[in-house]
């Protein structure tokens, strides 16, 4: 049997040929490569990663589908859609969580699939990465603005702006709790 690893999550699959869909976060068949045996390795680790990389996958999504529904007027669709992707990022928190607290799992995954052992740090963290994404996104929307892209380039403001906003609800709430 061939082994196919999925470039967007990592799940590999065993069989002939490729799944016509990734099961672990629905990427298509082209986005599989056949991997040897010893590439294909996947321990319990490796499948929680792959499963966090997955569900963010599907939320985005989904919810990207769910915003066509929108502007097509299909709202009970649109609904439905963004359910299932609350649903999809219920699964990808509890991987990180469930999986942050197994301390022979913890050191083996991606330290930005990690929770630390304290709710004021992990919030720290967030604050630093919601200031950094802010300033992000600002760099991208004057790139695409020079790029004649101002759709785009006024959504990475709008996307800015809600960063900097995350980041001033995360220094309340440090201030406030811790």
């Amino acid at each position: 049997m061939k082994k196919w690893k999925c470039s967007v999550c990592g799940y590999v699959h065993t069989g002939d040929e490729a799944p016509g869909h990734c099961p672990v976060c629905s990427a298509v068949k082209e986005k599989f490569t056949e991997v040897s045996v010893e590439e294909a390795g996947m321990d319990l680790a490796s499948y929680l990663e792959a499963n966090i990389k997955g569900e963010t996958w599907e939320v985005t999504h989904y919810m990207a589908m769910a915003l066509k529904a929108q502007t097509l007027g299909l709202g009970e669709v649109a609904e439905a859609l963004y359910r299932i992707a609350q649903e999809e990022a219920y699964h990808g928190a509890n991987f990180i969580q469930r999986g942050s607290k197994v301390e022979g799992l913890k050191g083996k995954l991606d330290s930005s699939n990690q929770l630390a052992n304290d709710l004021k740090k992990d919030m720290e963290q967030m604050l630093a990465g919601e200031q950094g994404a802010h300033k992000g996104k600002n760099e991208a929307a004057s790139l695409a603005k020079a790029e004649g892209l101002d759709e785009l380039a006024g959504f990475f403001r709008i996307a800015a702006e809600d960063e900097a906003r995350h980041a001033e609800i995360l220094k309340g709430l440090l201030k406030r709790y811790f």
